[in-house]
């Protein structure tokens, strides 16, 4: 008796992986629009939006609270394959706190800050292993910007609460001299307009964290992709 073919579509398939998904594949994407802070000369402290356009249309984009003053990355999130009307309404909350500007200009801005706050041994927050990827890799391919980091020539540490003094003043003072840094605790500019954190737990079944019915989509693109070869 002849064996039965076995319907591919019943076999075991390795489960969608959306943190696979953005090492892999997000990269490939076209840059779309990008923002910064509006007054990040004035704050020291702001996020930036980078932007990645799907072929059919829709966008993922990723978001970094940038501190140029000390701390570098000290946030960041992303959302994966949003209607471009939704992108549009989600951009609408930064409005009053970012402006349009080139992709090289956020480049520059978010590794600097990463790399004067690893100056002082601060690392980005643990999330940029992710979404460092909506960002091109950091070579002499990207023009390089300067700018300026820190505060009066030394690192100032803007803290809200006791506890994030601790963890950030814990990694200064092994690798910064008394006189190289200070720390002042002051009200945070987007606790009234925008918050961070709650923007990233708003919306789970569109971040990385949890993405799991997209893999069909995906599926899809990637075909269209290869009939495009």
């Amino acid at each position: 008796m002849a064996k039965k073919k076995k319907n591919k579509k019943n076999q075991a398939q390795e489960p969608f992986s959306p943190k696979k998904y953005i090492k892999e594949r997000v990269r490939s994407l076209t840059i779309g629009d990008c923002y910064k802070p509006a007054d990040f000369d004035k704050n020291g402290e702001g996020i930036f939006v980078i932007s990645r356009k799907h072929t059919g249309g829709k966008v993922s984009f990723a978001c970094f609270l940038v501190d140029k003053w000390c701390t570098g990355v000290k946030d960041t999130y992303c959302k994966l394959r949003m209607e471009e009307t939704d992108y549009e309404e989600y951009l609408e909350r930064f409005a009053v706190h970012c402006v349009p500007c080139t992709y090289e200009e956020a480049h520059n801005w978010i590794y600097g800050a990463i790399e004067f706050a690893k100056g002082a041994g601060i690392p980005p927050h643990k999330d940029f292993m992710y979404t460092k990827y909506f960002l091109e890799e950091d070579t002499d391919d990207i023009p390089l910007i300067e700018y300026e980091y820190g505060y009066n020539g030394k690192y100032h540490l803007v803290c809200q609460t006791q506890l994030e003094a601790s963890y950030y003043l814990s990694f200064m003072k092994k690798n910064l001299s008394e006189d190289e840094y200070y720390y002042t605790f002051g009200m945070d500019e987007y606790d009234d307009d925008f918050d961070f954190d709650e923007s990233d737990d708003e919306s789970d079944d569109d971040d990385f964290d949890d993405y799991d019915e997209v893999e069909e989509e995906v599926e899809e693109e990637a075909e269209d992709e290869e009939d495009k070869k």
